[in-house]
């Protein structure tokens, strides 16, 4: 993928809609890190500022968990798999991993960052994405398990149990950044802004230059036009992550395979669900890292089980799940919050919106 596209992917899983007018200056800036388009936005006197080095802090960021650089903690976890040695981490990667686990255990290993021997196999996104043989996937399925990925809080450090296994911290990372761009944000006093990392996580600041809460569009999962929108969802001091089957695939034999795989089975997950977007309030503690990962693990668990999950959770975390029958699963409030319902969808009438 080229670069004007991977800019221009940042309103392929979101559009935001951006409204123009009076007032403070506000300054925006984009850039391409951690494999996706970046478009941050500020207002206020030390707006550059605080993007500038929000753009420093993403780079950083990339450099810890890219698998194409050398020495990243990634590639340093698979390159020491299997010899029993612990790799000492960054914080920031220690982090990832600790939530991951915690997440592993809690959907029953619905979300797993051990799936990068999966990852590879598909190769779904790249020009080498193929179905790969039942002997394949066995072998591949061999090296995945979050049970075999060990931390050791005290030394900040974690090793991999078997030669050949790895991480995939792309469920994860952006949604991490976009709580550290929320943490500079917050050091230069900026209260009204958009952290927009690829479209599928973002954190929504204070309001945007109409002085109203930020208008963001969540896309149709079914519309070849990227601009198509599902609904419009009002966001002010929130975090939201989107993921849908619609982003990465390839079709072969008449089927789609895309690029969220479940761990369980070593293939592109058949919940039921085809777009899943989740919704973190400033109440609850890394917003972003939390719906980032969310999307991947709900639209795994499917609808019924993810609804059931989300309710589990801090009253301040709400999601809304579109499954393949153009329904809309719902918790606390989310569908009274959304706008503009594309006529495509109905609610899910089961028993009416989970709280």
């Amino acid at each position: 993928m080229g670069i004007r596209q991977k800019m221009a992917a940042i309103l392929l899983t979101l559009i935001v809609c951006l409204c123009a007018g009076c007032g403070e200056q506000q300054v925006k800036k984009s850039d391409l890190i951690l494999d996706t388009a970046v478009t941050l936005t500020a207002e206020g006197a030390d707006a550059q500022a605080a993007i500038d080095e929000s753009m420093a802090r993403l780079k950083t960021i990339d450099s810890m968990v890219n698998p194409n650089v050398p020495d990243s903690d990634v590639n340093k976890l698979a390159q020491l798999a299997g010899t029993g040695k612990w790799v000492s981490l960054q914080p920031e990667v220690y982090k990832m991993l600790a939530t991951a686990q915690d997440f592993a255990v809690k959907t029953n290993g619905a979300f797993d960052v051990t799936t990068k021997p999966l990852v590879d196999l598909w190769g779904i996104g790249t020009d080498q994405a193929k179905v790969p043989s039942p002997v394949e996937l066995a072998a591949a399925q061999k090296l995945v398990g979050w049970q075999k990925l060990e931390l050791n809080e005290e030394k900040q450090a974690a090793r991999l149990q078997d030669k050949g296994m790895g991480v995939d911290l792309g469920g994860i990372a952006k949604g991490f950044a976009v709580d550290e761009v929320r943490k500079i944000y917050a050091k230069y006093g900026i209260e009204n802004g958009l952290i927009n990392l690829g479209g599928s996580s973002l954190y929504a600041l204070g309001v945007n230059k109409e002085q109203t809460a930020w208008r963001i569009g969540i896309r149709h999962p079914r519309k070849e036009d990227t601009q198509e929108k599902m609904a419009v969802l009002p966001l002010k001091d929130a975090a939201l992550s989107t993921s849908g089957d619609y982003e990465r695939f390839f079709e072969a034999g008449g089927m789609r395979y895309h690029h969220i795989l479940d761990p369980r089975t070593g293939r592109p997950a058949q919940s039921g669900a085809i777009s899943v977007t989740i919704v973190a309030d400033s109440s609850v503690p890394d917003g972003g890292m939390l719906t980032d990962l969310l999307t991947t693990a709900v639209f795994v668990l499917g609808p019924e089980q993810g609804v059931r999950f989300l309710q589990s959770l801090p009253r301040g975390v709400k999601g809304a799940i579109v499954d393949g029958r153009y329904q809309l699963w719902t918790t606390r409030d989310m569908g009274k919050e959304m706008e503009d319902v594309s006529n495509d969808f109905q609610f899910w009438q089961g028993s009416g919106e989970l709280q």
